[in-house]
């Protein structure tokens, strides 16, 4: 056996795609198109699992499967091509010659050029897509996301120092689901509200519901914000959702943000947004 085929698990994990969507996507649109062991068990090659992670950024930025998933590849990532601005590219520049130094340099400069939202909206989201897209095509390597994801979290926890709560306004609670360690999003989220005057409180990654329905219970939050990163979306993160949605008091506002917020289906008594707009 071709010791680089991968099992339908191992492309889920990688994609954040479920085993349901790749297998609807097979009957429905006839890709992808695995090899199938005498066991009758599915098994993905190199070529098909880029794809599919391609696809599965075209779902985090609000394409329609019906529209995406018969695309060749070359025309999958002709639509999903995006200009980088220049604060961007020059930040890029940085990670691909993993020199720390100059990204730290680059990220204060674009903060103190465009301000604390343009800055988030508009340089580290888009700077966070197109990490994405070149680590799908292996530009860069898990060493450039990691260097780039520790310091941009350093960046975000002193900035988020700088502001002080408003007594008046409520708790906000900020956290991810269980099996979700992806952190970044939750720091966006919490110098955006730190910024508005909101006392936050992070929760961290990766909790068990029932922690989290005790502790926002228990400080007595108004809102609870919930990371959902493209990796971590789907039909399962929607799921814990509609239990956590239970799990809370009535009052309290759930709000889910997050590449992967972007490919959920629409839920009672959730707010889905994919950037900081339900801030």
């Amino acid at each position: 056996m071709d010791t680089a085929l991968v099992s339908i698990g191992e492309v889920a994990e990688a994609t954040g795609l479920s085993p349901e969507v790749i297998r609807v996507w097979e009957r429905r649109y006839g890709f992808p198109v695995p090899v199938r062991l005498p066991s009758g068990h599915r098994r993905y090659r190199a070529e098909d699992l880029r794809r599919l992670r391609w696809l599965s950024l075209a779902l985090a930025r609000g394409k329609r499967p019906s529209q995406v998933v018969p695309m060749p590849l070359p025309s999958l990532r002709t639509l999903l091509d995006t200009t980088e601005s220049a604060p961007v590219a020059e930040i890029l520049e940085a990670v691909r010659a993993l020199d720390g130094e100059e990204i730290r340099r680059r990220l204060h400069e674009a903060w103190q050029r465009h301000g604390l939202m343009p800055f988030l909206c508009e340089v580290v989201g888009p700077l966070l897509e197109r990490v994405g897209t070149l680590w799908v095509d292996d530009v860069l390597q898990i060493e450039h996301e990691h260097l780039l994801t520790e310091l941009l979290e350093d960046l975000l926890r002193a900035l988020r120092t700088g502001f002080q709560p408003k007594p008046e306004v409520p708790v906000v609670a900020l956290a991810t689901l269980p099996g979700e360690r992806h952190r970044l999003g939750l720091l966006m989220a919490a110098l955006a509200y730190a910024a508005k005057g909101a006392r936050v409180e992070v929760l961290g990654t990766d909790l068990p519901l029932a922690t989290l329905a005790a502790a926002v219970r228990g400080m007595g939050a108004a809102t609870l914000g919930i990371s959902v990163s493209l990796a971590g979306g789907g039909e399962g993160a929607r799921r814990l959702l509609q239990d956590l949605r239970e799990r809370i008091p009535k009052g309290v506002r759930l709000v889910v943000g997050g590449q992967g917020a972007a490919r959920m289906r629409r839920l009672d008594g959730i707010y889905l947004t994919r950037g900081l707009e339900l801030v």
